[in-house]
């Protein structure tokens, strides 16, 4: 359903996603992120945490092929269609736990929407925007769902804010997302740098603009994340939080593998 993408483009999401891959088999993701965390006195990370979320970015680097293939939940037929927008250097094969257990739990069709994650955060909004209208003329659907992770959670919410989005999405929900910046995003390259560093001008805007009005927003955390290790990253400002899950154990990546967040979710979608 989304444009093809030109043999240039494909390369350099190939370079990144080989070196977002060697992050996490050698291990600087997670450690490196914990280590810091630590020595700030910030996060809840434990050894044991992040040895459990180095093993699921080992999973997660194995399965990245596998994003081509799309995902589960395709053709279910539920309430609404639900768009999932992964995050920095991802792809849509993050999503497949995640993926499965929405389509087990009769809601769908499912749909991962694909973007270039070094451009600007506005050009995705745009392109999901694009991508949404394609899925409710495929489907009839009057609204859909959106479930960001990461990036992707302010691309969603920049959709739903200031791109138009407001009540063509009924629910948006973000996993882990930098809703007030992430220190991580300055070891980073591309337009991410400097736009998910808190106080930036995507993020002062975003915080400006009136919250929704027929959008219901969740926000979902984890202490245990050491890339959005808190309540002042991970929590959007400019407003109070009128519907927020707060975990202590999981990892970033674990956010997307945990049947926990699967049933948080699961319950405000079939809303």
């Amino acid at each position: 359903m989304q444009a093809r993408h030109s043999a240039r483009a494909l390369f350099w999401r190939g370079v990144l996603a080989a070196t977002s891959d060697v992050a996490m088999v050698t291990g600087v993701y997670p450690f490196v992120p914990v280590l810091v965390n630590r020595a700030r006195r910030r996060g809840a990370s434990s050894a044991g945490g992040a040895l459990r979320e180095w093993a699921l970015a080992l999973a997660v680097s194995a399965a990245r092929p596998l994003g081509f293939l799309g995902l589960p939940g395709r053709g279910s037929k539920g309430p609404r269609p639900i768009v999932l927008v992964h995050g920095y250097a991802m792809n849509r094969a993050n999503f497949l736990p995640l993926a499965l257990r929405l389509s087990r739990a009769g809601l769908g069709p499912i749909v991962g929407f694909e973007y270039w994650t070094l451009g600007k955060t506005a050009s995705a909004a745009r392109r999901l925007g694009t991508l949404i209208e394609e899925v409710r003329e495929r489907t009839g659907a009057t609204t859909v769902d959106l479930v960001g992770h990461s990036m992707g959670g302010v691309v969603a919410r920049y959709y739903v804010t200031l791109g138009g989005g407001d009540g063509v999405v009924a629910n948006l929900v973000t996993l882990g997302s930098p809703h007030a910046g992430t220190d991580a995003s300055a070891i980073g390259i591309g337009r991410p740098i400097r736009e998910l560093l808190g106080g930036s001008s995507l993020l002062t805007r975003l915080a400006a603009a009136p919250p929704p009005a027929r959008t219901r927003m969740t926000v979902i955390w984890s202490r245990g994340d050491a890339l959005v290790p808190g309540e002042r990253e991970a929590r959007p400002r400019g407003r109070g939080v009128e519907d927020e899950v707060v975990f202590d154990d999981l990892g970033h990546l674990g956010l997307l593998a945990s049947r926990r967040v699967a049933a948080a979710i699961v319950e405000r979608l079939k809303r």
